[in-house]
């Protein structure tokens, strides 16, 4: 991601991210727009998107701890309807192609349930073909090629000690038996993080600090700096150019109540330094980050998290940082969710929010419908 995405020199952010937010950004509270859907009524954790009938559109599949994950199906125009399989309990999804047949698959993953890849047919229908106990202890994963040989692996954020799955090309994967970590991990991106032309991965959570994994090309992967994340409960994570040397930066959804410690710029090593912007301490759930204003500048939602209203809400970039575009999206439900992309076909990146609602003082999670707002940015 995010090579054209540009930012002032390093020195410069610094100085001005405790600017007053909206100094520097023109606000816009009606860059994005409900387009009235209201799609579902489970318990929606976590959200991805891709084109899964390869049909030239985006689709959503949504994962659900009470109903399964459901696929999601766009007409081009932004408007989705249910496909009507359900593909297991999960909490966390991505999509991929990880048979290399030109399709994208679906992996699921839930505490105490199997990690589960189901096999794209092309049309957008799904068969169950790999399922693991290794990651039953799941809390989050990112998928990316970790030993170089073009297969989409697996690293899985755990509970307790993180895993990674080596795929084989034919369909199955390998535990490398290699345990990463001691404590809970709630956000991983898989990228470069040293320029050595290899994906590297960053792991952070809560209970114990944060880790920037650095890889030797063949998945063997060595600890390049811990990140002061201990006390942060890392609930997601995504990564991007923010201050434009080049290199990729990771961002953080905080969901302690802890201000101002989201955003972590890289050296160009690897090594991870805060930046010291204040996105409120409301607890977060979900992130998401993308250049949603077409201006050239990296852009981030923020989902809300906990019993309160918790609104997801969006952050514009600018010189010196970002500030509030004052949009305040949802706000009954908590956050299952954040995705970016161009639903409607017309050149700018729309937003979908899945929710739940957290009822106080019990571990179950009632439904609420998931939403799809769309962007104003191309007329």
């Amino acid at each position: 991601m995010a090579d054209s995405l540009r930012r002032p020199a390093v020195g410069i952010l610094l100085s001005l991210a405790m600017l007053i937010a909206g100094s520097h950004v023109a606000i816009s509270r009606d860059l994005f727009l409900d387009s009235g859907q209201r799609l579902g009524n489970e318990a929606t954790w976590h959200v991805a998107s891709g084109d899964l009938d390869s049909d030239g559109d985006i689709d959503i599949v949504t994962a659900n701890t009470d109903l399964g994950a459901v696929i999601w199906r766009n007409d081009g125009a932004g408007t989705f309807t249910d496909a009507g399989q359900r593909l297991g309990f999960c909490a966390f999804v991505d999509v991929a192609d990880l048979d290399g047949d030109g399709f994208l698959d679906v992996i699921t993953a839930m505490w105490g349930e199997p990690l589960t890849v189901w096999w794209n047919d092309g049309a957008g229908r799904f068969s169950e073909a790999e399922r693991t106990r290794v990651g039953s202890d799941s809390l989050c994963f990112a998928v990316g090629d970790l030993d170089e040989d073009g297969n989409p692996d697996i690293y899985l954020g755990c509970a307790n000690s993180d895993k990674v799955l080596m795929n084989t090309g034919e369909r199955t994967f390998r535990d490398t038996l290699r345990r990463f970590g001691h404590h809970e991990t709630g956000g991983v991106v898989i990228v470069d993080m040293d320029g050595d032309g290899d994906n590297d991965v960053v792991a952070a959570g809560w209970n114990e600090p944060g880790h920037v994994w650095a890889n030797d090309g063949t998945g063997q992967f060595t600890l390049l700096c811990e990140i002061d994340a201990a006390q942060l409960h890392i609930h997601d994570a995504a990564a991007g150019d923010y201050d434009g040397d080049g290199d990729l930066d990771v961002f953080f959804a905080l969901a302690g109540g802890v201000c101002c410690r989201n955003i972590w710029l890289n050296d160009g090593t690897g090594r991870l330094t805060y930046v010291d912007q204040d996105f409120s301490d409301a607890p977060m759930q979900r992130m998401a980050a993308a250049d949603v204003d077409g201006d050239g500048q990296l852009d981030l939602a923020f989902g809300g998290w906990g019993v309160a209203p918790r609104h997801t809400r969006i952050w514009l970039g600018g010189e010196g940082g970002f500030a509030d575009s004052g949009l305040l999206i949802g706000g009954e439900g908590m956050s299952g969710g954040v995705e970016f992309a161009d639903f409607d076909g017309d050149g700018d990146l729309d937003l979908f929010v899945g929710y739940h609602i957290y009822q106080p003082g019990s571990w179950d999670y009632l439904p609420h419908p998931n939403e799809v707002w769309l962007n104003t940015t191309v007329e």
